[in-house]
């Protein structure tokens, strides 16, 4: 599945290598899916088909065939990616995680053909590793041994070695993937190849995010549906798992095309436009007693610019004051403790509110200091601009 996400400047989870200049990256979150998958595999299904082999066995081939698993799920992002690259795109960033992995694209396909092509290069990625491993199977055992499987699958099973039924459960679970990443519902793959058609048969890309959206929610609410009827009728603790990846999509689905609304409405805006131009400075000279008590604590201003002669120094900011003990505060200076200009977080005030979003609201409260040039022109936050998507609300729908 890929998700279109703005980079981001800090990134969670373990980096791993990279590829093709694309940075790999594991989620925390995979620990989980792998045990179960792992699990699953050891103590349900190959005991089931392998019910001589050894405990070590069964534990070991579950294991390996985990870890192909997720070198299948890192190929079928990286076709997503290589092809973007194709038209342009540049992608950053893979991240493995809990429901499968991430391509971290930086921009929306411009044209219905490069979505279509982009979206539907996993799919087919996981259906060829799917057949690869089928194909692995039916070369290795010949088609006696196939038929023998199909009218006798628990005794022909059974004489398997861990290669061939790693194979064969690779060989199905590529398939299933490919399968669902069909599903015509948004973020998955599928719900993007259905923009892409709705998109051409329209020419107009809100509707057709919309269409594919909402077509995503349903898909989770069905998704979500099925599993409480597994766990209040079939009385089945599986249920659990599907409610989850039910409420998943349906979630990713709401916010994929909450995104591309803000994104909308923010092509145009730059920070200068939305920032606070009414601030306050403090003076190089001041100690930090004398900033806290008469200048943070008469005001609501969470940084301040530092002056000397007219000329900005860097920046001071509440967290940075705050920090500074008690018993300390009356012999230093606000400039002993301030953020240089050259090293505290600022953004241009030219720079497009879009690409900004992400960091400020990174920044949480803090304001971040808007420059042009040398000079601070303004200050602003994340809810900044989000309050001004909130009072451009009809605007947004119809840009």
């Amino acid at each position: 599945m890929a998700e279109l996400r703005p980079v981001s400047r800090e990134r969670g989870g373990l980096r791993l290598f990279t590829v093709f200049g694309i940075e790999i990256r594991l989620d925390f979150s995979v620990v989980i899916i792998f045990g179960l998958i792992v699990y699953s595999l050891a103590v349900g299904l190959f005991p089931q088909w392998h019910p001589e082999w050894a405990p070590a066995v069964s534990w070991g081939t579950a294991f390996i065939a985990g870890i192909i698993f997720f070198a299948s799920l890192l190929a079928h992002e990286l076709s997503h990616s290589l092809t973007a690259r194709r038209f342009g795109i540049r992608v950053p960033r893979i991240t493995l995680f809990l429901f499968g992995g991430v391509a971290e694209i930086e921009s929306e396909a411009e044209t219905p053909g490069a979505e279509f092509t982009i979206a539907i290069a996993g799919p087919l990625m996981s259906a060829a590793l799917g057949l690869a491993f089928t194909f692995i199977v039916s070369v290795s055992l010949g088609e006696q041994t196939l038929g023998q499987i199909l009218e006798r699958p628990e005794q022909t099973m059974a004489g398997l070695s861990p290669v061939m039924t790693a194979c064969i459960w690779l060989g199905s679970v590529n398939m299933m993937l490919a399968l669902f990443n069909l599903i015509p519902g948004f973020p998955l793959d599928g719900g993007r190849v259905f923009r892409a058609l709705i998109w051409r048969l329209t020419g107009e890309h809100l509707l057709a995010t919309r269409m594919a959206s909402t077509a995503g929610k349903w898909f989770g609410w069905s998704i979500m549906g099925l599993g409480f009827w597994n766990l209040l009728v079939l009385k089945s603790l599986g249920g659990l798992w599907l409610v989850l990846i039910g409420w998943f999509l349906s979630h990713l689905a709401t916010a994929s095309y909450s995104q591309l609304l803000t994104q909308r409405s923010l092509r145009t805006l730059r920070v200068g436009d939305v920032m606070r131009t009414r601030f306050d400075h403090v003076p190089a000279d001041v100690s930090v007693e004398n900033f806290i008590e008469n200048y943070l604590l008469r005001s609501s201003q969470l940084l301040w610019p530092v002056i000397d002669q007219g000329s900005v120094l860097g920046t001071l900011s509440f967290s940075e004051a705050s920090a500074v003990p008690v018993a300390e505060r009356p012999r230093r200076l606000v400039t002993d403790v301030m953020s240089k200009l050259g090293t505290a977080r600022v953004i241009d005030a030219d720079a497009m509110a879009s690409s900004a979003l992400t960091a400020l609201l990174q920044a949480g409260d803090e304001p971040v200091a808007v420059v042009s040039g040398a000079k601070v022109v303004g200050l602003i936050r994340g809810s900044d601009i989000l309050r001004w998507i909130m009072l451009h609300q009809d605007q947004n729908i119809s840009a």
